[in-house]
């Protein structure tokens, strides 16, 4: 250790111990301070920013659930269509498009206990 070095600080120390204790604290108090108001605003960021998710996904279910009230609509309109499609009176009125013509005279197959019985009507 050089001996002029140690008796240089020693010699330029121009404040007390208690000076330099008390700057050393004003430090730590100004860097808890800037640590602390970085703590917040990046706190202050992250709540902003988990908001901002949470609206949206907000927005996407309520747009996910339009869409399914629609379809759901969709869905029971043609469950109706499809009623009247295979409706009895339908059915009648499209016989002729069919090309089929009304039995004439019909034959009855019944059976009964092994027994084949064939009647006309």
């Amino acid at each position: 250790m050089n001996p002029n070095v140690v008796l240089k600080e020693e010699a330029g120390s121009f404040f007390s111990k208690r000076k330099i204790e008390k700057e050393k604290l004003q430090f730590w108090f100004t860097s808890t301070y800037i640590i602390m108001l970085s703590v917040i605003g990046f706190l202050l960021i992250y709540y902003v920013w988990i908001l901002n998710i949470n609206a949206t996904k907000g927005y996407n279910i309520r747009t996910l659930e339009i869409e399914k009230r629609n379809l759901m609509i969709e869905k029971e309109r043609l469950d109706v269509k499809i009623a009247e499609l295979e409706s009895i009176t339908n059915i009648i009125e499209d016989w002729d498009s069919w090309d089929m013509v009304p039995i004439q005279d019909p034959n009855y197959v019944v059976i009964k206990s092994d027994v084949q019985y064939v009647y006309n009507n």
